[in-house]
């Protein structure tokens, strides 16, 4: 029999689950510039699609409107000091590229960073406005990854060390843990269908 367990309300605009860091990068007036995005996700198969949310007056969000274009590059975790600077720093006031071997691909016109493992060329495809976000959509161009990383077409993930960040209790940022189980396979044994007949 399971416990009961007490249920008590919570701020509901508080993030109590850990997010994935990305750099998002944009030409802005002639200049590449990258900013640090937790909220961003893969959002379509195929065509294959992915979505990040900016705040409307970040200045990333400025060049992506003005390029209908972006990238999203996935840092490793000997770049957590130059993500974390990229979250904190504005465009407007530094130049954040100087930090990073800026390179171009396919569309020619997303910054993408080769210190990070994998990187995703994006074109931009629709815009939705939202109260103080804007969420671009975008339709992947092309995906880059470390030579070393990439195994019969797939990434090795744990390979990239990618983190994530929480914000509660405190801001933190975390590495990926170790494995738990496998996943579509794990579940399986709960199924009615695998239990025998009583």
């Amino acid at each position: 029999m399971l416990s009961e367990m007490t249920k008590v309300n919570f701020d509901p605009s508080l993030t109590v689950y850990p997010m994935p860091v990305c750099l998002v990068g944009a030409e802005v007036r002639g200049r590449p510039n990258f900013m640090a995005v937790a909220w961003f996700s893969k959002v379509n198969y195929s065509p294959p699609m992915m979505m990040v949310a900016l705040g409307k007056r970040q200045y990333t969000a400025e060049g992506i409107k003005e390029n209908g274009a972006f990238s999203v590059n996935l840092p490793g975790e000997e770049l957590v000091a130059e993500t974390d600077y990229c979250g904190t720093a504005s465009g407007r006031d530094e130049d954040k590229s100087r930090l990073f071997d800026v390179f171009y691909g396919e569309f020619g016109k997303a910054p993408m960073i080769r210190e990070c493992p994998v990187c995703f060329e994006l074109e931009l495809v629709e815009t939705i406005e939202l109260p103080r976000t804007l969420l671009f959509i975008g339709r992947i161009v092309a995906a880059y990854a470390d030579e070393g990383q990439v195994n019969d077409d797939r990434v090795d993930i744990p390979g990239t060390r990618q983190f994530t960040l929480i914000e509660s209790p405190s801001s933190l940022y975390l590495s990926l843990g170790g494995r738990v189980a496998e996943a579509y396979s794990v579940g399986k044994s709960l199924s009615k269908r695998a239990s025998p007949a009583s």
